[in-house]
């Protein structure tokens, strides 16, 4: 009862599925919760004090975030992918990102520059007071806002996908020391060049920003298995 009540006395700024997907995204990034390990309702709702209704939700948003996978008749567990095919999907990512970039900054569109300038604020103070769940979800609307911005929506759809296979990971990175400062200093990076309108600059620093990370993807893949 009492794991219960601790869901239900979240912050008022934070809804009980915001709530439970964040704990499942935790559960998931320290290993608590393996990959390939089903996702049972009854017992999930036994242990957090919640009825089903919530589960299922943040369910559906875990899953649109590649944290969770379903499958006919076997229903919800947690997503299992190899670190080849991650470094693939990274690959693949950067060239897109880079390009809806370039894209962007040669728009020129300076609402959206005032737009990222705002995000930016606010990822520095969700880091500042260690709320890694708030920067993560900060930092995909930066990202998105900067992706749309490109005005290429078959562009835009690709990267969604592909962003979607890798949200997991990029709490993970960010949990890595320092990658959080690193993360901010390329959002300076990337306003100051949409600033100078120079396109290629901000293609350069995105592109770079999202290799970086297959690096760090990799020693987190080599720890798992070394636990196992």
């Amino acid at each position: 009862m009492d794991k219960g009540l601790s869901y239900k006395k979240v912050r008022k700024h934070k809804s009980l599925v915001e709530s439970i997907v964040e704990d499942l995204q935790s559960k998931i990034i320290k290993g608590q919760l393996k990959p390939g390990q089903r996702m049972v309702e009854a017992e999930l709702c036994g242990k957090m004090g919640i009825s089903r209704s919530p589960l299922r939700e943040a369910f559906r948003l875990l899953e649109s975030q590649g944290f969770l996978a379903h499958e006919p008749r076997k229903g919800m567990h947690v997503s299992v992918v190899s670190m080849e095919e991650l470094e693939n999907i990274y690959v693949i990512r950067a060239n897109l990102e880079s390009l809806a970039t370039n894209l962007a900054v040669n728009n020129g569109d300076s609402h959206i520059l005032e737009e990222l300038k705002k995000l930016h604020r606010e990822m520095i103070l969700a880091a500042e007071e260690g709320d890694l769940g708030a920067y993560h979800r900060l930092n995909l609307k930066f990202h998105e806002v900067l992706t749309a911005a490109s005005r290429n929506r078959r562009l835009t759809e690709l990267i969604e996908t592909f962003v979607k296979q890798t949200n997991r990971y990029r709490v993970v990175v960010f949990s890595t020391p320092g990658k959080l400062q690193a993360s901010i200093q390329n959002h300076e990076n990337l306003i100051r060049s949409f600033e100078k309108g120079d396109a290629k600059e901000a293609e350069r620093v995105r592109k770079e920003a999202i290799l970086n990370n297959i690096a760090v993807l990799r020693e987190h893949f080599r720890q798992e298995e070394s636990e196992d």
